[in-house]
């Protein structure tokens, strides 16, 4: 190929992949929810209220951005790099501010101990982002594999991408047990499991009997934040919401309700992050029904 073709074929590839991102979302929660409408409570604005989540697979969207991350061999943290097309990592200053922080790191861990983490990893002049795991996180893990999804906002296109990657965590050979919420999940009620349909999942929350009574505190512009995980193998993907306003939220022992479109039939995994003083974690199984 001559240069002055190979040079035209390259400036049609950069032009059509401008114009495929332009054609995404353009705000900050466009894509993680269908519509952006902040709400502002005793001076908080909060994101994503009222919206409806969608379940997606990153790798499916085809974003031009590839996700590599590595476990630390100190296994209390690791590393990670966004690739562009042309194999050069996304810098600090090319991210914006999404959701209060530049990098969303959800971090799932599928075997060996079942959890999961929302972590920001700190940059690096090369483009490389460290993250540490919280203490109670790592204190026994007995590792395994791994999925992560990050989301931000590249500052040139205003719109939010995704990636995912998988890692694995060298087993070790120790007993261990799950680690377990400081709080509970009283209660969990769907207005539908039908697939393709939106639901509305409420949760309620509560402290241990003898334990004063549950209160949030914000979370990253929200009361809280969900995020749906499917299988692994069979239907890779993940779902991040926030809570809509419907009453009960700021109360002791407080319902969080969101909105989802309920992916395709099959188990899910719901984890409800929220803060109590320090922030906790609860899982919710789902099943959603054809």
């Amino acid at each position: 190929m001559s240069p002055l073709r190979q040079s035209l074929v390259l400036t049609a590839v950069a032009v059509l992949g401008f114009l495929a991102l332009r054609r995404l979302p353009d705000t900050h929660c466009a894509l993680l929810h269908a519509e952006h409408e902040p709400v502002v409570v005793d001076g908080i604005e909060f994101c994503g209220v009222n919206e409806e989540a969608n379940f997606y697979s990153p790798k499916a969207l085809r974003f031009p951005v590839r996700l590599e991350l590595a476990f630390a061999a100190t296994r209390d943290g690791g590393s990670l790099k966004l690739l562009g097309e042309d194999g050069r990592p996304l810098l600090a200053h090319e991210l914006a501010v999404s959701h209060t922080r530049k990098l969303h790191l959800h971090l799932r861990q599928v075997t060996g101990r079942p959890g999961y983490v929302h972590l920001h990893p700190t940059p690096s002049e090369d483009g490389t982002w460290s993250f540490t795991l919280p203490a109670w996180f790592a204190a026994g893990n007995p590792g395994g594999r791994f999925q992560a999804y990050v989301d931000f906002v590249t500052v040139r296109s205003s719109q939010v991408q995704l990636a995912e990657a998988t890692a694995e965590l060298d087993l070790l050979k120790v007993a261990t047990s799950p680690s377990s919420p400081r709080n509970v999940v009283r209660a969990a009620t769907f207005t539908t499991r039908q697939a393709g349909q939106s639901a509305m999942i409420r949760v309620t929350l509560a402290s241990p009997a003898g334990r004063p009574p549950l209160k949030l505190r914000p979370l990253m512009g929200s009361l809280g934040h969900a995020v749906l995980f499917g299988d692994p193998d069979a239907r890779p993907g993940y779902a991040h919401m926030h809570p809509s306003l419907e009453g009960g939220e700021f109360g002791p022992d407080p319902t969080l309700s969101f909105r989802l479109r309920l992916p395709p039939p099959g188990r899910y995994d719901l984890w409800v992050n929220i803060d109590d003083g320090a922030e906790d974690y609860l899982l919710v199984p789902i099943e959603v029904t054809p």
